[in-house]
């Protein structure tokens, strides 16, 4: 290298980290993507044991499982090496670690550091925040007044409990279709879908903070949906329609003699004529309003241009009419927006009431049981500790904590950093400011990348908390720091990852202040590629109606499609030319070396997979996350638990028979099915071919009724051989969702009675999700979604779905939308050229937030790339 490493980048980086990683201050890290958090994360720990800390008052806070084990992992990594290290070699990691040479001791300090860390009860406390807050509640039930010996709620099991309560409330509202559930359901159905009111029930749990004091009170729930909405309490559908009918300037007694004079002018004219007499001559009140709001509005509900409305001619005729009609015109439109808040004010009504009930259920279901949700651990945990005296909990917690890491700070959310403002409220003043002890927070994250509002995280509340941590500890006492360095990417990809957010309409919610800091290369002279392949637009073509198509064809010539194919196809060529990788010291290019990013999963994620499957010599990891009951292996899993529960099923028993665990064929069902007289079952055991199947499926049989679905299902795929016919037929894929099966089986019978058919059903009500490890080392191409990819690198890095536009994230169709008294209120939104003002206004902050997060979504996308980004993407008439 070039440069001096005294001076250069290397040198700057290091002393950067060291800056943030010395334990003495409190410090606020905000780091730019691959300059080593972990690193300063881990090195922050070690540096606090070093200087005396015990290992039981430190508390490191992570954002998931997985990079808690790691961190874990790193740290005692290092202190394990240590041990065997000899004594000029331990000096020389201290000297560089503390950037002084070690003082007397240090060196036997550090030696024990690692038996320290294993001895301490529990291990080092580096966990999740939610795995905290469960374990702080376990200690003070009481305290936090939660059932001693809950239970935590799993997505599996919310999932199970939601549809029981989903279902439970249909039965219920369709009973009693005149109660409140019937009229707010049957409201909802008028222009919703049964899976848009699955959607909004969804999403009402998660608001159900906001929803559960509206459900108790209903006319305060309608009054402020009023209030939100602009409109004045108590105002109807029926009284604006009939305002509108009333004709403010124009009274219904004069339209009659007003189409007449319509009529005479041109046919523009009398078409108006003709709407007014049609209005007019109506009896039913509604046909009546219908044809008088076409004399004012278009069939879109828009107001008539001025063109097709009232021609020069006739205003010259009867100015009189012109002028009360344009008056009119401006009343009806007024009225119309009202009449549209009113519909939405129902509607939003009508939804309310029946999330309020769901909620309610949702809570009560929890009580019965004793479980908490990731919330309820999340908000039990902030107001114990901003309720109960601090003091008093951190005594209890091994005689107190007295520093506070907190790693990918930009994705906490306001109700986790209530529960970090608890646990260092008295950090730096009053009695928790010990004499003596200096106690700080080390807070290390970066804003740019904070990309799960859907789970609550706010980059506003990231600054906020700065603020208030930099005023508590004091100019002395705390230091901001800036870790700009990247020891991940290219000086090529960092250029253009600046030059692509220089611009201020780029860089818009990307950092709270100004534009974001640039990026500095520590692998200064490596190479680098990037490049932007033109957009795949759709050819023009007739459209095809014909019935014989299949409806799962994959159209040749769909954008779409054949994006996915050029990716293959560079891969493929990737491969076979063996294309140097520089990170990689040079070596030819690997399937392992190559991410392909999309924002969601969807026809083009599925495409990009199905065309790496079918490239020659290229292996695909396949899906990031999958649900579980949908994949082949789980059905093939359910279908034989159908069949043995049910004999007489033989579709569910044809099925399992296709599946990996018989391996028959199409051919060997047709020898079998025909002929048969009877059930399939007996039709195998007469079959000399296949007698050896029945005898099997009868010895299953006798264990499924007798074992607990976990018992029975792991002597199928272990002692059988199950899981190694799966995966020998279906690729390692299919470990992740077996693995995941059996400890859904292992959530269900922790919570209801262990019998087969139950489980069944379970996995078929939950559609919970596995999450696939990504990182698990093998040689495979790596498809997956921005949000899954968060924290991984690539030496190439394909960014596929970059022509799709973000749109406001309304889950559930809900809103909200704040009222006069900063509380929100959940407004169902219909589609957007219905909104009125009010409700308009709110869709485009959300929006400007969406559009916010989609630049710091790229960022991340961008960032992931070590020596090659190429950004591609298909226009398509539909979403992709």
């Amino acid at each position: 290298m070039s440069r001096d490493l005294a001076t250069g980048p290397v040198a700057e980086a290091t002393r950067r980290q060291g800056e943030a990683s010395a334990p003495g201050r409190s410090a606020w890290v905000s780091a730019n993507a691959g300059s080593g958090k972990t690193h300063v994360l881990a090195q922050r720990v070690i540096r606090l044991l070093l200087s005396g800390t015990p290992p039981a008052r430190i508390l490191c806070l992570t954002y998931t499982k997985a990079a808690a084990a790691n961190m874990a992992n790193r740290v005692l990594s290092i202190l394990g090496r240590w041990v065997s290290l000899d004594d000029a070699a331990l000096d020389a990691e201290l000297a560089r670690m503390e950037g002084r040479p070690p003082e007397p001791g240090q060196r036997a300090m550090a030696r024990r550091l690692f038996a320290a860390a294993l001895e301490t009860p529990g291990g080092l406390k580096i966990q999740t925040i939610h795995a905290f807050c469960g374990g702080l509640l376990h200690r003070f039930p009481f305290e936090a007044g939660v059932a001693a010996g809950f239970r935590e709620l799993d997505e599996a099991g919310r999932a199970d409990l939601m549809a029981r309560i989903r279902a439970e409330l249909v039965v219920e509202a369709t009973q009693a279709p005149h109660g409140a559930l019937g009229r707010a359901l049957a409201h909802l159905m008028e222009d919703r879908s049964d899976a848009s009111v699955d959607a909004l029930l969804e999403a009402a749990v998660d608001l159900r903070a906001q929803i559960l004091p509206l459900a108790q009170d209903p006319a305060g729930r309608r009054a402020r949906l009023a209030r939100v909405l602009g409109l004045p309490d108590g105002l109807s559908r029926e009284a604006i329609e009939q305002s509108v009918l009333a004709g403010a300037h124009l009274p219904r007694s004069e339209w009659p003699a007003a189409a007449a004079e319509l009529m005479a002018g041109t046919a523009s004219d009398q078409e108006l004529g003709r709407a007014l007499a049609e209005a007019a001559a109506a009896r039913d009140p509604a046909e009546a309003l219908a044809a008088y709001l076409s004399v004012f509005l278009t069939a879109a509900g828009k107001p008539r241009a001025a063109s097709r409305f009232l021609t020069k001619g006739t205003r010259g005729r009867v100015p009189a009419l012109a002028a009360r009609l344009d008056a009119e015109k401006e009343h009806v439109c007024a009225r119309m927006d009202d009449l549209r808040s009113v519909v939405i004010l129902e509607r939003s009504a009508a939804a309310l009431t029946l999330a309020g009930a769901c909620c309610a259920r949702y809570e009560a279901a929890k009580a019965e049981r004793g479980l908490l949700d990731f919330d309820d651990l999340i908000a039990r945990t902030a107001d114990l500790l901003n309720r109960v005296p601090a003091s008093f909990v951190h005594l209890k917690l091994d005689r107190g904590i007295d520093h506070v890491l907190v790693d990918e700070a930009q994705d906490t959310s306001p109700a986790q950093w209530d529960v970090v403002q608890g646990l260092v409220s008295d950090f730096f003043a009053g009695e928790g400011a010990r004499e003596g002890v200096t106690r700080t927070l080390f807070v290390v994250g970066d804003e740019k990348q904070s990309i799960f509002s859907f789970q609550g995280a706010d980059p506003r509340a990231f600054g906020a908390m700065h603020g208030r941590v930099a005023r508590a500890a004091g100019a002395e006492a705390f230091r901001d720091v800036s870790l700009p360095h990247s020891f991940r990417s290219a000086p090529g990809v960092l250029e253009a990852v600046d030059r692509i957010f220089a611009r201020a309409s780029a860089h818009v919610g990307l950092v709270a202040d100004g534009a974001p800091p640039p990026h500095a290369a520590i692998r200064a002279e490596a190479p680098a590629l990037v490049e932007i392949w033109p957009t795949v637009q759709p050819a023009p073509r007739a459209p095809m109606d014909d019935w014989r198509r299949p409806l799962d064809e994959v159209p040749a010539d769909d954008p779409v499609n054949i994006l996915a194919r050029r990716i293959a196809a560079f891969v493929q060529w990737g491969l076979r030319a063996r294309l140097a990788i520089p990170s990689r010291g040079g070596r030819p290019m690997q399937a392992r070396d190559v991410m392909i990013l999309v924002r969601r999963r969807g026809k083009l994620f599925e495409a990009i997979i199905r065309a790496l499957k079918g490239a020659s010599g290229v292996e695909v990891a396949g899906a990031d996350r999958l649900v579980v009951a949908d994949h082949i292996a789980a059905l093939d899993l359910m279908a034989l638990g159908d069949a043995l529960l049910s004999p007489d099923d033989d579709l569910a028993l044809a099925a399992a028979l296709k599946s990996p665990l018989f391996g028959l064929t199409d051919d060997d069902l047709m020898e079998i099915c025909p002929p048969r007289t009877g059930r399939l079952r007996a039709a195998l055991a007469a079959h000399p071919r296949f007698a050896e199947i029945g005898r099997r499926l009868e010895g299953w049989e006798a264990e499924a009724r007798l074992k607990r679905p976990f018992d029975f299902y792991a002597r199928l795929l272990g002692r059988d051989g199950g899981r190694r016919a799966i995966l020998a037929r279906l690729g390692s894929e299919a470990g992740d969702v077996l693995d995941e099966f059996m400890a859904l089986a292992r959530t269900y019978e922790a919570s209801e009675p262990a019998t087969l058919a139950g489980f069944l059903a379970f996995l078929r009500r939950g559609g919970a999700e596995t999450k696939r490890d990504m990182e698990s080392g093998r040689d495979e191409v790596r498809v997956m979604t921005v949000h899954g990819a968060k924290g991984l690198e690539a030496p190439v890095v394909i960014l596929a779905d970059t022509v799709s536009v973000p749109s406001a994230r309304l889950p559930g169709g809900l809103l909200s939308v704040p009222d006069s008294d900063g509380a929100l209120v959940p407004v169902l939104a219909g589609r957007r050229d219905q909104d009125p003002a009010a409700l308009a206004l709110a869709r485009q902050e959300a929006e400007a937030r969406e559009e916010q997060e989609y630049r710091r979504l790229l960022y991340v996308a961008l960032t992931r790339a070590e020596d090659a980004l190429l950004v591609c993407g298909a226009e398509t008439r539909a979403a992709a």
